[in-house]
């Protein structure tokens, strides 16, 4: 079974009334992304374009076993090449994806992938997280943040910009120790023989 084929079981098996509609959205954003990593470093150089399919979208995908993104506000931290933020948009279309990274020019990359994938239910902000304006407090249900480590300065905006009872989900592997730093944190194991260790860290407001 090659990479492809495991994410598209990934998907039957969580979606299986839905992913065949989800897949052909996948496809084009797979394209855009090897074609539009050769002119902006969005994901590693060295990532084989098979293993996109697993090392990114399955694994952006890791979380929706743990939380519920439907109907949800969304906010995804140092989203780099859109990632979790557009599979998350791509398969949850009622809820509301905002992308925020401080490099301007990703986020201007990531605009377009969405442009042409259709999603009209993401926002886009190039900005550095310490920097965003307060009326973005108490916005979002959920802050998702994938391979970001959360320094200290980050804690106190980051559970600003949720809602009362919101939850920040963290994307780790074996190093945790950004996560001492919160109260309310529940480890959830995500690990697959394709991925290695992964853990989603749902830490609730």
């Amino acid at each position: 079974m090659n990479q492809k084929d495991l994410f598209q079981t990934f998907l039957a098996d969580q979606f299986p009334h839905e992913w065949e509609n989800f897949l052909p959205k996948f496809e084009l954003f797979h394209s855009w992304l090897v074609r539009e990593n050769s002119k902006i470093n969005l994901i590693s150089r060295q990532t084989d374009p098979a293993d996109i399919w697993t090392t990114h979208f399955l694994d952006s995908l890791l979380s929706v076993k743990y939380v519920e993104f439907a109907e949800r506000r969304i906010l995804d931290f140092g989203t780099g090449g859109g990632l979790p933020g557009i599979p998350l948009a791509i398969i949850y279309g009622d809820a509301s994806v905002t992308l925020l990274d401080s490099r301007k020019k990703k986020i201007e990359s990531v605009k377009e992938a969405a442009l042409r994938l259709g999603l009209a239910n993401c926002v886009f902000l190039g900005e550095r997280l310490e920097e965003l304006s307060s009326k973005h407090d108490a916005e979002f249900d959920l802050i998702v943040s994938r391979s970001v480590r959360i320094e200290p300065s980050f804690r106190k905006k980051l559970l600003k910009l949720l809602k009362p009872q919101g939850k920040l989900v963290l994307y780790k592997s074996r190093n945790l120790e950004d996560t001492e730093q919160f109260e309310n944190v529940q480890i959830f194991d995500a690990s697959l023989p394709e991925l290695g260790e992964r853990k989603i860290i749902v830490i609730q407001q």
